[in-house]
């Protein structure tokens, strides 16, 4: 019986390791160009830099980002022509479909000067065309990362694009600069 209460008194003494600070973290979330050198003339116009984003989350939290754009999509469904008995008539459906993006955010900061780490959950909605069939489709997808951010340093996320070679032209869509998706946690 001693035994077991001093080895119950050495648990309840050990630090618990989950403990978090709570402290509220700003999470900053930015796009930019890869590069600053040269520049690239073409005829279609360039998509513009996400606007950045600044989130206020408590340490161990979640937080949602969500870029979104809700089309409706209208048909018709049947037609029936004027009758001895009826009158003509249009039956009509509309849909709505969605496209974009959410982010979620689960920040873990241990404290002092660690780095935080920080899951990532990406869920995507597209409209895709369809040539020669009626409607559109939707078609989502998901994607989960952790990765690890220094406090107050920026962390590349993702990168897109095609960085054009140093001294060749060419008309090909694909040469667009890189750009980046980074992300920053900063302790207020």
């Amino acid at each position: 019986m001693r035994l077991f209460l001093t080895l119950l008194s050495l648990l309840l003494a050990w630090p618990v390791a989950a403990q978090l600070p709570e402290r509220d973290l700003v999470l900053e979330l930015r796009e930019i160009d890869e590069g600053g050198a040269g520049y690239v003339v073409g005829t279609r116009p360039q998509v513009p830099l996400m606007a950045p984003q600044q989130l206020q989350v408590r340490n161990g939290g979640a937080a949602r980002l969500s870029f979104s754009q809700v089309t409706p999509i209208q048909w018709v469904q049947s037609v029936q022509a004027q009758g001895a008995l009826t009158g003509a008539g249009v039956k009509q459906g509309l849909i709505w479909l969605q496209a974009g993006q959410s982010l979620q955010f689960k920040p873990r900061w241990p404290g002092g000067q660690k780095p935080a780490t920080v899951e990532i959950e990406v869920q995507t909605q597209n409209v895709r065309q369809q040539p020669g069939k009626d409607l559109p489709t939707q078609e989502r997808g998901e994607l989960s990362t952790t990765v690890s951010a220094p406090l107050g340093q920026w962390v590349t996320l993702a990168r897109s694009g095609h960085a054009p070679q140093p001294g060749v032209y060419s008309s090909n869509a694909a040469t667009q600069r890189p750009r980046l998706l980074q992300l920053r946690v900063t302790v207020p």
